[in-house]
């Protein structure tokens, strides 16, 4: 038997025992680094995890990616609102910075670990490094046995199944003796359900229609920014001239009156008119294309039609101008039946008595400087004797050259000129 002695020492021994293992804090021996877990080998690195809530989540709890292990639980300390998480990884476990932790449960009543899941596409920037702290916007849990035995127990304790009763026993009281108007409203929602399914491809080609709307107007953002900007100076602008806007509305309105007035008054002065334009209307269409076809005859007052060929060449005209400027030929056609008439003759007569021969003479002192050298002077060039005034009588004037073809180029010039006026020969311009 042990003695008293030997009690009195294994007592405290054991009690320090006990103490050693259980340690002092709340984790007990789950704060120790227990041997064959994941995240204790070489090259193994820590990460932060801020979590809102880590349930019943203790050291050493497995840290899973894709359901296998890839580290455990270091521990777990407060900061704030929120607790941070310290997990070890194995070395090759490359995470993205856009990963996810959650919190989650193994079977109903197992153990606790942490699930981290990697985003689909492509990763955001370099993968995390040793130290990086996770941010509490991409934590979480997923639901636990006690969260779904808590719901299950409030619906069956009254709080989902009777208003589920009530909405039951409520809906048969309505559709009681209307079932025929709900079987027709169930078909008509059938036959719009089939309609709008038909229409499919329309309504999605009116969607796309509406992206492709939008994507223009938000090119046409700062333009139609601009525009919204500038309609409330010009609102404020209208605001402003409401009056006159309004008072030249009225004005329009009363202007329409009196016009309908007018028009009513003189409806039939305007239908008599018409009747009269009538004739003429007529006749203009009766003409048909007579009248500008006549229009073709106008210069024929100067020219005859014939003629044209023969003056307009192209770019430039074929004529003769005869300028009789003696003082009988102006007597003759400007003073004839005025009593003035024979005046310039008889003042040609005296003054043909005073010079000897007259002003257009042989010693006319007006024209000898302007003709050429030639025969003696009253003598033509065949000797035949001239006129008194200086032209040869028509007679004895050559005829002029008939006109050429239509094709043979501008008229000949005369060769000879035409006497002793005031013009001494053709021109051709």
């Amino acid at each position: 038997m042990i003695s008293a002695m030997t009690r009195r020492v294994l007592a405290p021994l054991l009690v320090l025992l006990v103490l050693l293992l259980t340690g002092c804090d709340r984790y007990a021996l789950n704060s120790l680094a227990l041997p064959g877990t994941q995240g204790r080998g070489d090259g193994a690195y820590e990460v932060k995890l801020q979590m809102p809530n880590v349930g019943n989540l203790v050291p050493n709890n497995p840290v899973r990616l894709h359901d296998i292990e890839v580290g455990n639980i270091r521990h777990i300390d407060l900061d704030g609102w929120h607790a941070v998480v310290t997990v070890s990884l194995n070395r090759d476990v490359s995470l993205p910075r856009d990963v996810v932790a959650r919190v989650g449960q193994a079977s109903l009543l197992g153990a606790k670990y942490i699930e981290l899941d990697e985003p689909t596409g492509p990763a955001k920037g370099a993968p995390i490094p040793a130290g990086y702290t996770v941010p509490l916007a991409q934590t979480g849990r997923y639901p636990e046995t006690e969260d779904t035995l808590a719901a299950v127990a409030a619906m069956l304790n009254g709080g989902g199944l009777q208003q589920v009763r009530t909405i039951s026993t409520e809906l048969n009281r309505a559709m009681s003796g209307r079932t025929p108007q709900y079987r027709s409203l169930l078909t008509q929602l059938n036959t719009f359900a089939a309609g709008l399914d038909a229409q499919k491809a329309d309504i999605v080609r009116a969607i796309d229609g509406l992206d492709r709307m939008s994507a223009g107007l938000a090119a046409q953002d700062k333009t139609l920014n601009d525009a919204l900007v500038a309609f409330p100076p010009a609102l404020d602008t209208l605001q402003k001239e409401r009056k006159n806007l309004v008072d030249t509305l009225v004005a329009l309105g009363q202007f329409g009156d009196q016009a309908d007035r007018v028009f009513r008054e003189s409806d039939d002065n305007l239908a008599a008119n018409l009747d009269d334009l009538r004739p003429a209307l007529k006749g203009l269409a009766d003409a048909g294309d007579s009248l500008t076809q006549s229009l073709y005859l106008l210069g024929s007052l100067v020219f005859p039609i014939k003629s044209f060929p023969y003056f307009f060449r192209g770019d430039y005209i074929n004529f003769w101008l005869n300028l009789d400027l003696t003082l009988p030929t102006l007597d003759r056609n400007f003073l004839t039946g005025t009593p003035a008439a024979g005046s310039l003759g008889r003042a040609q007569q005296e003054l043909a008595r005073a010079i000897g021969g007259g002003p257009t003479g042989p010693g006319s002192p007006l024209l000898s400087p302007l003709r050429p050298p030639g025969p003696a002077d009253g003598q033509q060039k065949d000797g035949s004797a001239m006129a008194d005034n200086g032209y040869t009588s028509p007679k004895e004037t050559k005829k002029a050259p008939p006109p050429p073809s239509k094709d043979s180029g501008p008229l000949p010039l005369p060769k000879e000129g035409l006497g002793n006026g005031l013009l001494p020969g053709g021109g051709n311009n």
